[in-house]
């Protein structure tokens, strides 16, 4: 299935891959991917990936989109802005609100670098692509998805904060967890995130 916005691509995909259409092999939807029903599609015991070149501006609401669907994806793969990508796998080391969203289900791999020549118009700024592997929820087995997204958002509330005063959590829960008590949220890797989860009510 292939979902677009865009009147005259939904005209020319559905001229291009006429045959395949005809076949049931494809189906083309005009419509907002933020306003499709991915429950729609009665996925529950069918694995399926998501490939896409989303919009930039709405890149976080896409990928939140499925990896908090009820069936989720197992792979999707973006090409997306370059900036972005580059938080989504952390390359400076340094953790945010979206990577950790992201590695919480899955595993995330920058696989190239496209530069804004290679369109036309070229835009403003490079792009790349990245794809986001094994997708579960494996790791919310003993923990609720709730509770960890609300710590963590509570952690970045004020970034230039130590966590330990972000979230106001007892000085052993970070020891049990092997975080320093003057580490700030970016520092803390996705494992201790879920330690500290288990242990802070």
């Amino acid at each position: 299935m292939a979902v677009e916005k865009d009147r005259e691509l939904v005209l020319y995909l559905r001229e291009r891959f006429s045959e395949a259409i005809i076949a049931g092999a494809l189906d083309v939807e005009e419509k907002d991917i933020l306003d499709f029903d991915t429950e729609s599609l009665s996925l529950s015991n069918i694995p399926y990936k998501v490939i896409a070149n989303i919009p930039y501006y709405i890149t976080g609401a896409i990928i939140k989109k499925f990896l908090s669907a009820r069936y989720q994806p197992e792979r999707m793969v973006f090409l997306l802005q370059k900036e972005v990508a580059e938080r989504i796998v952390a390359r400076d080391g340094k953790e945010s609100i979206l990577s950790l969203s992201v590695k919480a289900y899955g595993e995330p791999r920058y696989v190239a670098t496209v530069p804004r020549g290679a369109f036309a118009p070229p835009p403003h700024v490079d792009s790349a692509i990245i794809s986001i592997n094994n997708i579960s929820r494996e790791r919310f087995a003993t923990i609720s998805e709730e509770k960890f997204f609300s710590l963590v958002k509570k952690g970045f509330s004020s970034k230039r904060k130590m966590l330990k005063n972000n979230i106001g959590a007892d000085s052993t829960f970070f020891a049990v967890c092997g975080i320093s008590e003057k580490a700030r949220a970016e520092d803390v890797t996705l494992e201790k995130w879920f330690c500290l989860a288990s242990h802070v009510s």
